[in-house]
């Protein structure tokens, strides 16, 4: 008869199972449900239940068809009572209150391992209901067994086919915020019942659409298991039992290193079983990977970017710039790239190193008077230390400096191991300039070096060549150019002819070199009495020249009555100084020869009439 009955329950375990296998995903609890009714059809109980190992509670919880017998006994089995050997008496001790019920707890097992136990309660239990007990307990570890490895096996492949299709978005996906948004749809789908959030080490596109935590890893958080886990790439349990919730911590990881933390968060104190975090890490991993290539397509996408713009920077400043045009260009240039509010270009003098000049071209901060104590202060340290300043917040490092802006960078232009000057670039925002910037901008700087000091060679050598070398005025060729263009634009205009009186005697008396020192101290006078748009030039020996761009006749001998004074006043040992004056307007015809052939005939006059004194050439047409 024994042998009939369990026969017959194998039959009907077997339907029941084969009915629960045609399911993609069977569920655990229906199974358990079933297995309930049945074992009450096959023994005299009044109560059935199994306590079933739960891997994220960590224990036994009852699972059972019957919702009065969820009200009579505990939800979840005591250790004590697991630790048992033979726990088969120990059912009377799972009732919430006293109760009259005769109660079984039978182990079941997959080999060794206790996989949950069979609870059953009853007014009495006979001997042969016992031994009944006993084999439906192993005929339902039987089928646990079977089941389990079922679920397991269509768990791992529907797992699998997650990571294919993830794996391959992701492959196909070269936006990290599309990465990220896939990982958390595709862990809320398949676990629903919990929060997601990002730590992430560095910023992305998009990224403030995502559930994301600032991930701060100082000195004085290093214990944060967020930050555990991102610094040793190792999965971080944590469980908070106060507020009553558990967190899982699982690094991105990619190839080449670590990119953000994925912090899984339970509303209940649970245990994440060690299958589910393997399929989350690799998630996290794949995500990892992807992340990485999509940042290092965004990095090689931004080289070329990088190189392309100092590929064009140092093919415009090759090109034989103006130092004006040198440094609009590149004011311009890091203005667009960088976003920059205040771009300074300093030169050092080639005879100082403790004094510069702030170059045209710079914006208008640097050309202030607050700026000198920053700029001296910085300009410093470039030179002590040859090498580049980068600064998130100024007001932090050097408080004592009032400026008001908080990003800096200061770039040395450096040329034959010479500090030559430095590029400066500044906003008001702290830490608005990230390090790739800052390490571009190096690269800027290092190729515009040689452009702006072929710049500057080359206005000196112009400079050299329209200027005396013994008074720095311009030289006779350089004002007859200049004289001929004003002839053609303006409407009027005064030439004075200067000739130094008795200088071959003055020559002769102390020689030559006090000589030339005179020439320049009557030049230095001259150009004392110089307006914004006038100029002077050496005409020849003792001779000068000064022109004077849309002057009256009135205001030509003022001038030169005014340097006849100062002359004479002022040189050591005493000279003077004759001067002829001419005069044109645009009614008559007018030529440079003409208006120098005017001014020599008046300066000659000058001589004639004791020197030391200034006379005015006739106009054109008018008696001499």
């Amino acid at each position: 008869m024994d042998i009939n009955n369990r026969l017959s329950r194998c039959e009907s375990w077997y339907r029941m199972l084969d009915m629960f296998m045609q399911e993609n995903t069977p569920s655990i609890d229906e199974v358990i449900k079933k297995i309930c009714e049945k074992v009450k059809q096959f023994i005299p109980v009044q109560y059935t239940g199994i306590y079933y190992y739960d891997a994220w509670k960590n224990g036994y919880s009852l699972k059972t068809d019957d919702s009065a017998l969820e009200k009579m006994a505990v939800e979840t089995l005591p250790a004590s009572i697991v630790a048992k050997e033979d726990p088969w008496e120990a059912g009377k001790e799972l009732f919430l209150s006293t109760s009259s019920l005769q109660a079984m707890l039978i182990p079941l097992r997959d080999e060794e391992k206790k996989v949950g136990f069979l609870f059953t309660a009853a007014d009495y239990f006979s001997d042969w209901c016992r031994r009944e007990a006993n084999s439906i307990a192993e005929e339902i570890s039987g089928q646990l067994r079977a089941l389990s490895n079922y679920i397991h096996t269509a768990k791992t492949n529907y797992n699998n086919q997650i990571l294919y299709q993830v794996t391959s978005s992701f492959h196909a996906s070269i936006n990290t915020k599309e990465v990220l948004e896939e990982v958390i749809a595709t862990l809320k789908d398949v676990y629903p019942g919990f929060d997601y959030y990002l730590f992430l080490s560095q910023e992305f596109p998009g990224a403030d659409d995502l559930p994301t935590k600032e991930l701060i890893y100082n000195d004085n958080v290093t214990n944060r298991v967020s930050v555990h886990a991102f610094l040793t790439g190792d999965v971080q349990y944590e469980q908070l039992a106060e507020a009553c919730e558990s967190n899982l911590y699982i690094p991105l990881k990619g190839k080449q290193g670590v990119y953000g933390v994925l912090q899984i968060c339970a509303s209940t104190v649970i245990t994440f079983p060690a299958e589910d975090v393997e399929f989350i890490s690799l998630l996290a991993n794949e995500a990892g990977n992807a992340m990485e290539n999509a940042r290092l397509y965004q990095q090689s996408k931004q080289l070329i970017e990088d190189l392309q713009l100092i590929n064009e920077t140092s093919h415009t400043l090759n090109s034989n710039l103006r130092l004006i045009e040198t440094t609009t260009f590149m004011n311009r240039q890091i203005k667009d790239k960088f976003g920059a509010e205040e771009i300074g270009f300093i030169l050092f003098k080639e005879d100082s190193q403790d004094e510069y000049e702030v170059l045209d071209g710079s914006t208008d901060y640097f050309l202030s008077r607050s700026a000198k104590q920053f700029l001296g202060n910085t300009l410093e340290l470039l030179k002590r230390q040859h090498d580049a300043v980068f600064i998130g917040d100024f007001s932090i490092k050097y408080p004592e400096i009032r400026l008001p802006y908080h990003s800096v960078m200061a770039i040395p232009m450096v040329q034959s191991k010479q500090v030559k000057g430095a590029i400066f670039v500044l906003h008001p925002d702290a830490y608005y300039f990230s390090f790739e910037a800052f390490k571009l901008i190096q690269s800027l700087v290092h190729h515009s070096t040689l452009a702006f000091v072929n710049s500057m060679l080359r206005e000196q050598l112009e400079h050299l060549v329209i200027t005396d070398y013994l008074t720095s005025l311009y030289s006779r060729k350089y004002l007859d150019e200049r004289l001929q263009e004003h002839l053609s634009e303006d409407e009027q205009g005064a030439f004075l002819l200067i000739d130094i009186d008795d200088f071959k005697k003055f020559n002769d008396t102390y020689g030559h070199e006090l000589g030339d020192e005179l020439i320049i101290q009557v030049a230095t006078i001259i150009k004392g009495h110089l307006g914004a748009e006038d100029f002077a030039a050496r005409w020849g020996g003792e001779e000068l020249a000064v022109y004077l761009p849309n002057a009256s006749t009135e205001d030509g001998m003022d001038t030169a009555h005014q340097l006849v004074k100062q002359v004479e006043a002022f040189t050591e040992p005493t000279v003077t100084i004759s001067i002829g004056v001419s005069y044109w307007n645009k009614g008559q015809e007018q030529h440079s020869d003409n208006v120098f052939d005017r001014a020599d005939e008046a300066l000659y006059q000058a001589k004639e009439l004791g020197k030391n004194c200034v006379v005015k050439a006739k106009c054109i047409g008018e008696p001499k």
